[in-house]
């Protein structure tokens, strides 16, 4: 659970002129003050602040272990036992910081869509069951997904790993969220799958989307915030941190996403 924060608050200085711009809290879907988390005594994330705005996307890039998903479970109150957190978590404007999930109100619950949808899914339940709304045709197909009838009387395993996580993303879109946390969404897919994903997810208002591929990232989202082992290490316009780096990290998550492909073009979109 979220403990009020004892220590002093340490802020990440962003390159000002290109961060978000200030918003009053009732225009952000989420913001984070002094985000710690720990295990024991070991510190997991540190003194993490950030803002997302309605209608804007964050990606948040980091190695495995950097403690990305370790930040996603603590704003969807889900942080496994024995792990601690400082700090505040307020989403779309109600303070839910250490609040598990069943007990917040609805519009402060991010929907989340996770790397595994095999196992996100009910294997044993059709899509349709799984959705549960009148809408189900409109948002398979909001997604990408045509073939709309046959897919919500399929159960999960009948799928293809694109269409899973696509249905995922329809199911987040039918929480009617007003954020969605996407972790990992593209990892093991292939390369056209991933490009159907990441045009789904364009159909999310507000994302924060979680990669370690800051590829995926510069495709999806208008910002960019950098961890590296616990720690925010870079933030701001997704333009500026593609055209001049300032980190050491960056500069080789860049090196290494040209050299997979280098007839990629990395353009923040």
């Amino acid at each position: 659970m979220c403990r009020p924060h004892d220590s002093p608050t340490v802020f990440y200085r962003q390159r000002l002129s290109n961060s978000f711009p200030h918003r009053s809290s009732g225009e952000n879907v989420l913001a984070v003050d002094d985000l710690c988390i720990d295990a024991g005594r070991s510190r997991i994330v540190r003194h993490v602040s950030f803002e997302i705005p309605a209608g804007r996307r964050l990606g948040l890039l980091g190695a495995s272990g950097s403690g990305k998903s370790m930040i996603a479970a603590a704003l969807v109150g889900a942080l496994p036992p024995g792990i601690t957190c400082t700090g505040r978590i307020v989403v779309d404007g109600h303070d839910v910081a250490g609040v598990p999930t069943p007990r917040r109100p609805h519009t402060a619950r991010p929907a989340m869509v996770f790397q595994d949808s095999a196992t996100a899914l009910n294997p044993m339940v059709t899509v349709g069951r799984q959705l549960r709304t009148p809408d189900a045709s409109a948002l398979l197909e909001r997604v990408g997904l045509r073939d709309t009838e046959r897919i919500l009387a399929s159960h999960p395993l009948e799928l293809s790993g694109g269409q899973r996580q696509r249905v995922c993303i329809a199911v987040a879109l039918a929480r009617e969220s007003p954020l969605v946390i996407a972790d990992e969404p593209t990892t093991a897919l292939d390369v056209l799958s991933q490009a159907r994903v990441l045009d789904a997810l364009r159909e999310v208002a507000s994302l924060l989307l979680i990669t370690h591929d800051i590829a995926v990232a510069a495709q999806l989202c208008d910002h960019l915030m950098v961890l590296d082992s616990g720690r925010i290490v870079e933030s701001g316009s997704t333009t500026a941190i593609l055209d001049t780096p300032e980190s050491d990290l960056v500069v080789r998550m860049l090196d290494r996403a040209r050299a997979a492909d280098p007839f990629r073009q990395l353009v923040a979109r």
